[in-house]
């Protein structure tokens, strides 16, 4: 009985353990968001603080945000989602905070559970003295645009603000629209309120990214709001209707300068790129393909604004492009592009070679002046076959031991050339040799013979797997047979080399064409297995047709 009531006790407690063990090995990460990153000194903004657990008690310390913001209201939810059938849980905090000063400041990182959000920064302006001769209005408009002289193509940022201070209902805001200009709306109309000079008012705010198409004036017409005061004295009438329409902005557009060079125009206030690799610049090998993935990222222009580069012709290198990605990112602050250009590079020689920079320019909109996004130069090492690699080998581990016997003969030859005793017995001894060659020769000449009748029906049984693979019309079977039959005949593995060898256009044509299906990543191939073969059974005729020293070199297509 004893046993069973310490048993009973220690499960509940052991489970109690290894929970709390588990929330102490597992805890949640705290992120920190927030509405609005540019604000007024009397608007008031939402943090979101999400910590990715569920909590039941406490709460962040708030003490931190005391310096330059009030915390006005604060919410708590839990939250239970389902994401790509996985289920998600998280506690968030919603605290409503209003600036205590205006400039550049910044949300310090909030702690809770020993976790840490990250800091913000959040822009407080002035309010514009425009808005405050206006507070004795029941409606009105508040324009910003970031740059009244910018160029073609450049973007501007266009922000509207209506307030009120009346109840309204059946609200509407005119379609904004810019003639010879591209524009794209950044987020979606935003609601909050505001404070001026101590009375409340409530806002509606778009902000717009504009792109102008033509050089000159552009004109960005008034906008318009419509709505209809709620009487509060008679909720059934239809109420006040009343229409406001703000004044038009006018834009100076700048063409493209004189000094920008023959390039596409990227107008932008920064622009990088970047490359990648997928194998360093010492390991690369003569028929390996090699991924180099170049990536370009500009702010205020769209991904569809950038160009593909043009990629500098490099003896030795062969390329096969891969289809570009084109991508924006927007966010209240505009629009940001991005263009990612990856490509095969085949090394067809071995050596040292050098790829040259790559530089794309672009007009600084800020500094008014010609800058370039620069890749730097690269040189890359390029090692032979592995194939080519152990015949060096071979040749080399040979070579020596060839050399110091001819120096030891001539050595021979020199100190005893005078003497007849010598000669003779030289000539002896190379009429021994002659004879042990014949009798070696008359011995082992069958299963010679064997060995190489052995090697060449190995060849024509590959050349079957090269017929039965172009049949199908598979080109990565095609080339490993292919690439096994050249060692085979030639001792080379390398589709560069097996085209040099025959000298065959047709051959080479196909055997590019083998390669490009293989390096790009394409669906809708239009390459033809069974021309390939058809051009690889004349190429061998042709050898077979050609001198005695081809026709020694390479075994018979198979009937």
């Amino acid at each position: 009985m004893v046993k069973k009531a310490v048993t009973s006790l220690l499960h509940p407690m052991l489970t109690l353990v290894f929970l709390l063990l588990a929330h102490t090995v597992s805890a949640g990460t705290l992120t920190a968001t927030v509405d609005r990153k540019a604000i007024t000194e009397n608007d008031s903004f939402r943090l979101f603080l999400r910590y990715d657990e569920q909590v039941a008690f406490g709460q962040p310390d708030l003490t931190v945000l005391k310096k330059d913001f009030r915390v006005l209201n604060q919410q708590r939810s839990n939250q239970f989602r389902s994401m790509n059938g996985k289920t998600v849980s998280f506690t968030e905090w919603t605290l409503m905070l209003s600036p205590i000063r205006t400039g550049t400041l910044i949300i310090p990182a909030v702690e809770f559970d020993g976790q840490y959000s990250q800091e913000i920064e959040v822009t407080v302006n002035e309010l514009a003295q425009s808005v405050k001769d206006q507070i004795a209005k029941e409606f009105f408009f508040d324009i910003e645009v970031d740059n009244l002289n910018t160029y073609v193509q450049a973007q501007v940022i266009y922000t509207e603000k209506l307030y009120y201070s009346v109840n309204h209902e059946d609200a509407t805001l005119s379609e904004f629209k810019v003639t010879d200009a591209h524009v794209m709306q950044l987020g979606e109309v935003r609601q909050y309120n505001t404070n001026i000079n101590g009375q409340r008012m409530g806002v509606y705010e778009r902000r717009f990214a504009i792109f102008a198409e033509e050089s000159g004036e552009m004109v960005i017409p008034g906008q318009k709001f419509s709505a209809n005061i709620v009487n509060s004295y008679n909720r059934w009438s239809r109420g006040r209707p009343v229409t406001v329409i703000a004044e038009p902005i006018r834009i100076n557009v700048k063409s493209t300068p004189a000094s920008y060079p023959q390039a596409p125009w990227l107008p932008s206030p920064q622009i990088t790129i970047s490359d990648r690799w997928s194998k360093p610049y010492n390991e690369w090998q003569v028929g390996e393909p090699v991924t180099r993935t170049i990536s370009i990222n500009a702010r205020g222009l769209s991904g569809s604004q950038l160009p593909e580069l043009n990629l500098p012709t490099v003896e030795g290198l062969k390329y096969y492009p891969d289809q570009s990605e084109h991508n924006d990112k927007t966010d209240t602050q505009g629009i940001e592009g991005f263009l990612q250009q990856s490509l095969a590079i085949v090394p067809t020689q071995s050596g040292r070679v050098t790829i040259p920079e790559m530089r794309v320019p672009w007009w600084n909109v800020e500094t008014n002046r010609l800058e370039y996004a620069i890749l730097p130069t690269h040189t890359v090492t390029v090692a032979a076959p592995e194939n080519a690699l152990k015949m060096d080998s071979s040749q080399s581990t040979n070579t020596p031991l060839n050399t110091e016997l001819n120096a030891s003969a001539d050595s021979t030859m020199m100190n005893n050339q005078n003497s007849g005793y010598w000669i003779a017995a030289t000539l002896f001894l190379l009429l021994t040799n002659i004879i042990s060659a014949f009798l070696l020769w008359r011995r082992s000449g069958k299963p010679i013979e064997k060995e190489i009748n052995k090697t060449t029906v190995s060849s024509k049984e590959t050349l079957k797997q090269i017929k039965k693979a172009c049949q199908k019309n598979d080109p990565l079977l095609i080339r490993e047979n292919l690439k096994e039959w050249s060692q085979q005949e030639f001792g080379i593995s390398s589709l560069e080399e097996l085209g040099q060898k025959f000298q065959d256009i047709p051959l080479t044509n196909s055997l590019s064409e083998l390669d490009s299906t293989l390096y790009q990543s394409t669906e809708n191939s239009a390459f033809n297995g069974q021309l390939l073969w058809n051009n690889l059974s004349q190429a061998i005729k042709k050898k077979h047709s050609g001198s005695s020293t081809d026709q020694s070199e390479l075994s018979p297509l198979y009937q």
